[in-house]
């Protein structure tokens, strides 16, 4: 199946990827992996070309376009959510700010895929040509469909009484090894595991600063819209919690839909407490919804503008998101609740969707902590830093 190469192709094809994703997803969290099959069709599509310039071979599309597509990718099943999404900010940002020559080499190949993390245990030596590269990084989300894996590392000052210098390693996926360690309550389809390098050397060109980068200016993208900061993860797993709580709501109505009470014989559907507390979280997924798409549209549209971000939207943006992640484990809670027993049944939509709800709460982009750097900022005790 040819690949795709417009926004209307991927919107042509999302249908049928929708579906086969909700089909799939428990097969797809046993196997710890999305399955190499349907990861094909997920790039054929374009998935993780979405934040790419149409010049080097992306969709170019809009950071709104891409929040509903993820959001729709998470109503289906949130492992593919989450590794699309991921995916799509990697290969963002490589061409958003990389070494033209890995531009190029990366998206050479219409199937492109990057996955990196940002938790080394690495040790690195670096000379004239790169860096010699030997340990690992661990939960590389999307890691067994990439084509280039690796992670972030911090290289020492290049002077006494400098910054030291945070940048990203990638390689071709045959040059590094997958270990597998990934074994989660939830979002097991994701792939998370380690990637390790064995001495492996990465010439300069295929490493980038980050999340202290700059923005190309050599492609007609608003690729300001990217960099610098980390606000940009947050938005994956707010997008991912957003599509998995609107589906737990559904899933909810559904399990009521024709359960009685059980003395009166009443449609349950029709009690006063199921209707306040199903509307109660409808409300607040609509909220959330909102907040996150209007800070995503005002960023895309200061960087159509040619701005760079500025420090009211990198604080909205990433309480946006992590309010989204948070708020929404607590809608999939609520609907959890209102299902009552039939809820509980082991392999049953709303018990995946719970054990979820309650996985990207922790990573480090959407975790509580993150309100603590964003307060300091906005009261003025901190400057503004990368972490956000």
């Amino acid at each position: 199946m040819p690949s795709v190469h417009s926004v209307d192709d991927l919107h042509a094809r999302l249908p049928t990827l929708l579906t086969e994703a909700r089909l799939r997803g428990a097969e797809f969290e046993s196997a710890r992996q999305i399955a190499p099959d349907f990861a094909d069709r997920l790039k054929q599509a374009g998935v993780a070309r979405m934040l790419i310039p149409q010049a080097v071979g992306g969709l170019g599309c809009s950071l709104p376009d891409w929040l509903e597509v993820i959001m729709q990718l998470a109503e289906a099943d949130a492992s593919t959510a989450w590794v699309s999404a991921h995916a799509g900010i990697c290969s963002g940002l490589i061409a958003a700010s990389a070494d033209v020559r890995f531009r190029n080499e990366v998206f050479a190949d219409p199937l492109a895929c990057v996955s990196w993390s940002n938790l080394p245990r690495v040790t690195v030596q670096e000379n004239e040509g790169g860096l010699q590269i030997s340990g690992s990084w661990s939960f590389v989300s999307g890691c067994t469909m990439a084509s280039f894996v690796g992670g972030m590392l911090v290289l020492p000052p290049l002077h006494e009484g400098g910054s030291p210098r945070p940048k990203v390693a990638l390689v071709p996926v045959a040059e590094a090894s997958i270990v597998q360690t990934w074994d989660p309550i939830g979002l097991g389809g994701t792939g998370s595991h380690d990637v390790r390098f064995e001495d492996v050397f990465v010439p300069h060109h295929r490493t980038f600063a980050w999340p202290a980068a700059a923005p190309a200016a050599d492609v007609d993208y608003p690729t300001k819209a990217f960099v610098p900061g980390t606000w940009f993860i947050s938005n994956c797993a707010a997008a991912t919690h957003l599509g998995l709580a609107r589906r737990a709501l559904d899933e909810a109505r559904n399990e009521l839909r024709n359960k009685l009470e059980r003395y009166s014989g009443r449609p349950v559907l029709e009690h006063p407490s199921i209707q306040r507390s199903l509307e109660s979280a409808e409300g607040l997924w609509f909220a959330c919804r909102a907040g996150l798409r209007e800070a995503l549209r005002a960023v895309w549209e200061s960087a159509m503008r040619g701005e760079p971000l500025s420090q009211e939207q990198r604080l909205d943006m990433r309480v946006a998101a992590v309010t989204a992640v948070h708020r929404s484990t607590e809608v999939v809670r609520m609907a959890y609740d209102a299902a009552g027993a039939s809820a509980i049944r082991r392999g049953g939509v709303l018990e995946r969707l719970l054990r979820e709800a309650n996985c990207l709460t922790h990573h480090i982009s959407a975790s509580l902590p993150s309100y603590e750097n964003t307060g300091r900022v906005r009261s003025g005790v901190d400057a503004l830093t990368l972490r956000v």
